[in-house]
């Protein structure tokens, strides 16, 4: 059965966090563009965003792998009144509705769903792991340049990468997750702004990852033009 969630008390927690005005700089601030960007401004009302999710899981207190697809729809109010996000499909299916915010929200909605298996797993506050995601944003992580494929074209995107965990004084205490790493890549030519998210949890014994899970934009389908003088 599908569960219903409010996108607004799944996001709160996290983007309440961040309330600082970033510094002027050549390369755009990290916490900019996960949290504040227009990118949802540019996508039509009615427009339905499709994501190719991978999860590959190597712990036997994990969740299995699996693949799925994760979608955002905006409208048909508009980005600023509408958003809603259905997170995989079936049993495991979560729809997260009234995601207003700036930034692309389906950022939000994973790094919630990271908290609440880390949570599960470590037996730790889900508010220290939360605040401790949202510390490494605001520590202004480096954003780099880099280029991506993108139906067919070559695209002019950002990086962001960081460790929330690295220097973390409990550590100890998050039993596998210390040393996840989050890349995300964003662009301004794509729709939705958000091109793809992947976490690595590496194994304590450094033996291969422990989990592995990566979010790629799909290609907008476009419905198929009639024939010239065909019947409609």
């Amino acid at each position: 059965m599908r569960r219903l969630v409010s996108g607004c008390s799944v996001a709160a927690g996290l983007a309440l966090c961040v309330a600082i005005a970033a510094p002027a700089s050549a390369n755009p601030a990290a916490v900019d563009l996960v949290f504040y960007a227009p990118f949802l401004k540019q996508v039509e009302n009615g427009s339905e965003l499709s994501y190719r999710y991978v999860r590959k899981a190597d712990g036997k207190d994990l969740a299995p792998s699996f693949e799925d697809e994760v979608k955002l729809t905006v409208g048909p109010k508009g980005a600023e009144d509408s958003v809603k996000i259905d997170l995989f499909t079936g049993a495991r299916g979560l729809s997260l509705p009234n995601m207003a915010r700036s930034g692309n929200p389906l950022v939000v909605a994973l790094f919630e769903q990271d908290v609440r298996e880390m949570q599960k797993v470590s037996g730790g506050s889900p508010f220290y792991l939360r605040n401790r995601i949202m510390e490494a944003l605001r520590n202004d992580p480096a954003t780099e340049p880099t280029k991506i494929q993108y139906d067919g074209r070559t695209i002019d995107a950002w990086t962001v990468k960081f460790e929330p965990f690295a220097k973390d004084q409990h550590r100890a205490q998050l039993k596998g997750f210390a040393d996840r790493a989050y890349e995300l890549t964003f662009a301004d030519d794509v729709p939705g702004g958000l091109y793809a998210i992947k976490s690595v949890t590496p194994k304590q014994d450094g033996a291969g990852p422990l989990l592995v899970e990566e979010l790629i934009l799909q290609p907008t389908k476009t419905a198929a033009k009639p024939m010239e003088g065909a019947k409609q």
